[in-house]
């Protein structure tokens, strides 16, 4: 899984606001995202068909309109702390011939960092796809999102990469070689970064920008605010693929440099933790 998304980062020509939006891109979330979320909770056993479902983080929404479409829920609420473009998404679901307007069930709604805009017991399923490594407090809105899941609820979770792993950085484009955000200090990055910004600068400031964003989360980290908002992990799969560890790294947990992502389900715990 993390290799597919390095061979989709492109390593080596530096990026664009075109690369961004490109069929390409929509291909990798439309269909390849929103399968792979799909295809996680089918391979638990769950349907998402005539369910409640929310994403958290939802981005441009292109994940959330291939979820919707295929999936077939009764209703699915993307939030972000960004407004989603709704007539951005329509325009270019029609582009690529998805859809000629988007689905009836699909909405979008503005969240703050630490707090859903939604009714307690509101959903039956969640989910979260690359999102929590830039969640300024990932245990006080997961507790939100045990809030507005049904007592019965089940959340899946998607992280790639983890800000210690090969790749954390998310400037694989300028650091091929991956591990920068350890052994360089981020004022040294940034340099590195604006000296080679490339055909689109504007981009190459919003990719930096979710470089300053990543959260230092760690799998033990995500499984601790897990337990502190309630939840407990009921399905686990590692995303992790071979590196080359520098001997300046020694210091660090094999389990951070090696496991550059996960999947996973959780269950609402039935001491009733809230």
């Amino acid at each position: 899984m993390s290799a597919e998304h390095i061979a989709a980062a492109g390593l080596g020509p530096l990026p664009t606001r075109e690369t961004r939006s490109s069929a390409q891109w929509f291909a990798e979330h439309y269909h390849d995202a929103a399968d792979a979320v799909l295809a996680f909770f089918a391979e638990a056993g769950i349907d998402l068909a005539g369910r409640s479902v929310a994403d958290i983080g939802a981005g441009d929404g292109t994940i959330d309109l291939g979820v919707a479409v295929k999936g077939r829920p009764e209703r699915l609420v993307g939030f972000d702390v960004v407004e989603t473009d709704m007539a951005a998404l329509a325009a270019m679901a029609r582009r690529e011939g998805v859809v000629a307007r988007l689905p009836e069930n699909l909405e979008f709604r503005t969240s703050r960092a630490r707090s859903l805009p939604a009714e307690d017991d509101s959903f039956d399923l969640a989910f979260s796809w690359s999102t929590f490594e830039h969640v300024t407090e990932p245990t006080a809105l997961l507790r939100e999102v045990r809030r507005v899941l049904r007592p019965h609820g089940v959340l899946m979770i998607q992280i790639w990469p983890f800000f210690h792993s090969q790749h954390g950085s998310h400037l694989w484009h300028w650091f091929p070689e991956g591990f920068v955000q350890l052994l360089r200090d981020e004022a040294d990055i940034e340099a590195a970064v604006r000296r080679r910004l490339g055909p689109d600068p504007e981009w190459a400031e919003v990719l930096l920008a979710e470089f300053r964003s990543c959260n230092r989360l760690t799998l033990d980290g995500l499984q601790a605010a897990l337990l502190a908002a309630g939840f407990h992990v009921a399905k686990l799969e590692l995303l992790t693929e071979p590196v080359h560890v520098p001997p300046e790294l020694e210091r660090y947990p094999l389990s951070q440099l090696g496991v550059a992502g996960v999947k996973l389900l959780a269950g609402i715990r039935a001491d009733g933790v809230r």
